[in-house]
């Protein structure tokens, strides 16, 4: 069995949501291979799925910037906000994305994500890829969400900025190699030909969350998100 595929099977459908943030950026580092192969080894998948190009290989105009924020924690939707900038607009978007695991054929993958995902947030036609990296094998799935209001892109874009790169406070607590590699929040930048990489890691913990703890960021995604999800339903009398 494939080093995350029992991971991926316990988690399978719990909302990102149902954990605490309350959380701290323990490493803020630019990553250099091979860490940074492992950490996009399901994040590029899912840039493929919609048709993007990795933020890394990407050609942008001269003076356009663009930004991509993936936070990975022990839930599923997990989430990929991306922000583009060209002269005085900015604009953005939001991404959920989530993986199915199988072992023999995917046509075996488990799809209880995707009807938990559709039940739970507004989001558009789903994609699908069928996703390799060394020994695991997924489907990567994709849909766009469907935002309520106007997000403040450029608060988005300040919050990233007023993290440097790089920069190291404390040392990360002891956890799995492939935890530390997968799970947080990272932080691609791309303006023009220049590029760079930033990987939070973040201690998650059960528990409702707590107000004005965790990374500032990290609340905004998931405030982000949660303009996406649907109303519930009135219960029936």
């Amino acid at each position: 069995m494939s080093r995350i595929t029992i991971a991926a099977t316990l988690l399978l459908a719990i909302p990102s949501s149902s954990f605490a943030q309350q959380t701290r950026a323990f490493t803020a580092s630019i990553d250099t291979s091979p860490v940074t192969e492992e950490i996009f080894e399901t994040k590029d998948a899912a840039a493929l799925t919609v048709g993007l190009v990795p933020l890394s290989k990407s050609l942008l105009p001269n003076r356009d910037r663009e930004v991509r924020i993936w936070y990975s924690s022990f839930g599923n939707p997990q989430y990929l906000v991306i922000i583009h900038q060209s002269g005085a607009a900015t604009t953005g978007r939001l991404l959920l994305r989530w993986d199915q695991y199988y072992e023999v054929s995917p046509v075996l993958a488990d799809t209880r994500v995707d009807a938990f995902v559709s039940s739970t947030y507004d989001c558009g036609p789903v994609s699908k890829r069928d996703s390799k990296f060394g020994d695991d094998r997924w489907i990567s799935s994709v849909c766009e969400a469907k935002l309520k209001g106007t997000p403040d892109w450029k608060a988005f874009l300040s919050e990233v900025e007023s993290h440097a790169l790089p920069q190291a406070t404390a040392v990360a607590p002891a956890l799995d190699q492939a935890e530390q590699k997968t799970w947080g929040i990272t932080v691609e930048r791309k303006s023009g030909p220049a590029y760079g990489v930033s990987h939070y890691q973040t201690a998650m913990t059960f528990g409702a969350p707590e107000p004005g703890r965790g990374l500032k960021l990290q609340d905004m995604v998931n405030a982000l998100a949660a303009t996406a999800k649907r109303e519930p339903a009135l219960a029936q009398h």
